[in-house]
């Protein structure tokens, strides 16, 4: 066997592409759920608009999105990034200065709904997400929680400075911050920064050399990841019909359907809990902390995911975190429950980043994602207004919470049960593409 000696280059492009995906990602708080709670009163006592009907705006956008992800998936993965970022980025700027504007209630779904949701599909973490999964394989999951420090940091930052703007200038003025930072940290580094794929500058993930490269110098491939003549290639009808699909589909679709309506929720029940508005943003700055200090040792975990434990546990610890606010009327339970669902948080997100990639390969993993984004979405879209429909019934959160700790148990189950499946094709290093069978006849 021959012995190829590995070059590895000083500085690897990807970090670019990590950058440019932190840097986006610094612009999400202005879609989170858990900042739309902020705007709760302030267009309640303007509009008189109750909070179902607010919160309704992320279950339209939810839909939106996971109706436009299927179109947008399979452009990420002929274009990349560094096309769609800097459509979504103008998108998404021109539609937060026109929330601005509204005066009716049909008027914010359309602008902060839909209008949005169709500009943050093409800039948001759908697209950076396969970005960075595209080069890296090995430090994937370390890069992955790197680019989502911006997000963690966004909150950080937005939360009180979304809680004196609204206080001092108005919710008007919010959006056309929003609008406005969206322009400079998304516009001008996605066209500079973005590629497609390493292999597009004659590089290879990680900036190493193939994978039979470093298998003939004596090294192991990374466990969890497959050991193939080339990448996985699948098309829409044999996605559909995989079992793993549906399992870590339905998995991550439970979770988000949790998330999303404790999050849009969360600033209101405080607030019902009688906190004043430091405490509140106190508590989200706090949370958004927490979650920042975890990611890097989430990152490095999450490169473990196939086993089992490491995909479940961070299910278990945002269903455990959910169910200590339950108890967050005494603010030793609220200050728990904050810590323990920012950690189970920051795991399933990064879980999330890296298992589509994980389990499906590289080369269609736009496909891929954005179908699994099609179904997540669409229990996602469910949370915000259940949530708040069990409220305006009942006037409490308690019952949805009760029931939320369990659908977070229900998804560890099911991604827990979850296996890589076996591809039907591969693409090699020449660009070809070989069946399974082709294979198994060669070996």
């Amino acid at each position: 066997m021959t012995i190829v000696k590995r070059l590895k280059p000083r500085y690897f492009y990807g970090w670019n592409i990590v950058g440019a995906s932190f840097l986006a990602h610094l612009s999400y708080a202005e879609h989170h759920s858990s900042m739309l709670g902020f705007f709760f009163k302030p267009l309640g006592s303007e509009f008189g608009w109750s909070r179902s009907s607010i919160a309704a705006v992320q279950t339209i956008a939810r839909v939106t999105e996971a109706l436009i992800a299927p179109v947008i998936g399979p452009l990420i993965d002929k274009y990349g990034a560094r096309v769609l970022m800097p459509v979504g980025a103008v998108i998404v700027g021109l539609s937060m200065l026109g929330v601005t504007q509204v005066s009716t209630l049909w008027q914010f779904y359309l602008f902060r709904g839909i209008v949005v949701a169709i500009g943050f599909t093409l800039m948001g973490a759908l697209v950076t997400d396969v970005a960075i999964n595209n080069w890296f394989v090995r430090r994937r999951g370390r890069a992955i929680a790197f680019a989502r420090l911006g997000s963690n940091l966004s909150n950080i930052i937005f939360v009180p400075v979304t809680v004196f703007v609204i206080a001092s200038s108005g919710w008007h003025t919010m959006f056309v911050v929003f609008a406005v930072v969206t322009w400079l940290v998304v516009l001008v580094p996605s066209v500079i920064f973005m590629r497609r794929r390493p292999e597009d500058m004659g590089l290879h993930p990680d900036g190493d050399t193939p994978v039979d490269d470093r298998m003939q110098n004596g090294e192991e491939k990374p466990s969890g990841m497959y050991t193939t003549p080339g990448e996985p290639v699948w098309n829409r009808r044999e996605v559909l019909t995989t079992g793993s699909f549906w399992l870590l589909a339905a998995s991550l679709g439970i979770s988000s359907m949790a998330f999303q309506g404790i999050n849009i929720s969360l600033a209101a029940y405080i607030q019902d809990l009688h906190y004043d508005n430091t405490t509140l943003a106190a508590v989200m700055t706090v949370r958004a902390v927490i979650m920042a200090a975890v990611l890097p040792f989430m990152g490095l975990v999450a490169e473990h995911a196939h086993r089992v434990s490491v995909r479940v546990i961070p299910f278990i610890i945002q269903g455990l975190g959910a169910f200590l606010f339950l108890l967050a009327g005494q603010p030793v339970f609220l200050w728990l429950a904050v810590a323990v669902y920012g950690i189970g948080m920051s795991g399933i997100g990064v879980i999330q980043g890296i298992i589509w990639a994980n389990y499906f390969g590289r080369f269609s993993l736009g496909l891929v994602r954005s179908m699994g984004f099609f179904v997540a979405f669409g229990f996602g879209a469910a949370g915000p207004v259940a949530m708040n429909a069990v409220f305006d019934i009942t006037g409490s959160y308690r019952p949805a919470f009760i029931v939320i700790t369990g659908l977070f148990a229900a998804a560890a189950f099911l991604i827990g049960v979850a296996r890589p499946p076996r591809p039907h094709r591969y693409t090699t290093a020449d660009g070809m593409t070989v069946s399974s069978a082709e294979i198994l006849l060669e070996e």
